[in-house]
């Protein structure tokens, strides 16, 4: 199941060309990751860390190619899968779309995590939060 949602480019989005900077591509796959658990998997960071005692979920790895510029009044669509479901981490894919022409692929992977004897350390996906998940998980 993709989740989608919409983000118009700003001016303070783009660069001195006037296409958008890198950076926010990464800004707004970590901005469309706390919604998507909100909306699909109903946790967000203060519940992991109320509910569950994990600090949060870190990225232990990122990356995005880009195939075409983004400028300021375009309106991209983000699509996330999640695709992978590990012991303590989570992989998700992210497809930037214009008006149906890809501009950007992007991926994560997230550790679920926990404070062990004040060092921060890798910690199982809960149960509650796995069950939620586990349905949500599709190929690449």
């Amino acid at each position: 199941m993709a989740y989608e949602t919409e983000r118009l480019v700003e001016w303070g989005d783009c660069d001195a060309a006037g296409i958008v900077f890198f950076p926010n591509f990464y800004r707004w796959i970590d901005g469309h990751y706390h919604r998507f658990t909100k909306a699909c998997a109903f946790y967000d960071q203060r519940t992991l860390l109320a509910d569950h005692g994990l600090l949060g979920t870190p990225l232990r790895d990122t990356g995005c190619t880009f195939h075409a510029p983004a400028r300021f009044g375009d309106v991209l669509t983000i699509a996330s899968k999640l695709t992978k479901l590990g012991t303590t981490s989570l992989s998700l894919t992210y497809v930037f779309t214009r008006n149906g022409t890809l501009v950007a692929k992007g991926m994560e992977t997230r550790v679920m995590v926990r404070e062990v004897d004040g060092v921060i350390a890798k910690a199982p996906i809960p149960d509650a939060v796995r069950s939620r998940l586990a349905p949500l998980v599709e190929a690449g």
